[in-house]
């Protein structure tokens, strides 16, 4: 169910939390894990469909996993002599997305000499499922990673961030912990119990409703939801790990990015400036930053610098190249 048409709702939610907290607290959860499908076809932005286009050039693979399947994008590098795959690096798109919204990763990933692979989350694009949460989301990066391993790197997007973190933290207890040398957040939430809180109350859940959907959200995960705090998560972690985030977010504060960035000195903080949200996924300085820190070549510059847990650069929305379909949405 749509958040706009819960608003509207929000009278009869604030009534059901009292009576029947535990029911509104399901039903919450529910609607908390159910992204909207977006058009597709010819019904599609053109934007979008050009951006989509980017993946003409993958081998189409279906991962299965425990709750269905995902459709994986996978791009090999130019051919080496060396025996054994490339090393993969994994892209992993945010609520509402899709594995081309993450695209423009591919060429400076594969220029770098790794094997890319982009997959649609449950739920989302060509992937089955109505509904994704962190522990069918850490399901489905696990069989993915299982698949085309070893990974070297993910490289994820807002919610796309919080399933890499919990996977690469172990966070989810019926889940195998995912191995990867290095992570890149771009514009990713640094409190998932601050991101239900807020969604309650947008909705109108009173205190009691709370309640339920958090003791909800820990039945289903088999911890609480302050087990997915994101600083905890990155010190279990502990590898290299670069943010990228725009200060003018208005979906995900910049203030998460901060918030995070003060897990330890193993964390670079990349700040941009007029780039939203989802647009900054569009921008060549983005892309070549990620490039870079995965391939390991800004390492030995930031040593000689400064603690890159304190470093803060600014980019403008100058290159980034078209992007519009990018600019609502979570």
């Amino acid at each position: 169910m749509a958040v706009s048409l819960l608003r509207l709702l929000r009278p009869v939610i604030r009534i059901s939390s009292l009576i029947a907290p535990r029911l509104t607290g399901r039903l919450a959860f529910t609607a908390f894990c159910t992204p909207p499908r977006p058009k597709q076809g010819a019904n599609r932005a053109p934007a979008v469909k050009s951006i989509t286009a980017r993946l003409d050039g993958a081998a189409r693979i279906s991962v299965p996993f425990p709750c269905g399947s995902v459709t994986a994008y996978l791009f090999e590098p130019p051919a080496i002599a060396e025996p054994e795959p490339a090393p993969t690096v994994i892209l992993l798109h945010g609520w509402t997305g899709e594995a081309a919204f993450m695209s423009a990763f591919v060429a400076p990933l594969l220029r770098a000499g790794f094997r890319v692979v982009a997959f649609d989350l449950p739920a989302h694009g060509q992937s089955t499922g109505a509904e994704l949460n962190l522990p069918i989301g850490v399901a489905s990066l696990a069989a993915v990673a299982r698949a085309f391993a070893p990974v070297h790197a993910i490289v994820a997007h807002s919610f796309g961030g919080s399933i890499a973190l919990a996977a690469l933290a172990g966070t989810v207890p019926a889940q195998p912990r995912v191995t990867a040398k290095r992570l890149a957040m771009i514009s990713p939430p640094s409190s998932m119990a601050q991101v239900t809180r807020q969604f309650g109350t947008t909705i109108g859940l009173g205190r009691r409703g709370q309640a339920a959907l958090a003791a909800r959200i820990h039945s289903v995960a088999g911890v609480p939801v302050a087990a997915f705090e994101g600083v905890d998560q990155l010190a279990r972690f502990g590898g290299p790990t670069l943010l990228v985030h725009c200060r003018d977010d208005k979906e995900v504060p910049f203030a998460d990015a901060e918030a995070l960035a003060e897990a330890g000195p193993f964390i670079r903080l990349e700040s941009m400036q007029g780039l939203g949200h989802r647009r900054i996924l569009q921008s060549r300085r983005v892309t070549a930053i990620v490039a870079d820190f995965v391939a390991g070549r800004t390492d030995e510059r930031s040593a000689q610098t400064q603690p890159i847990s304190s470093r803060r650069t600014t980019a403008s929305m100058a290159s980034t190249p078209s992007g519009e379909a990018f600019r609502q949405g979570r």
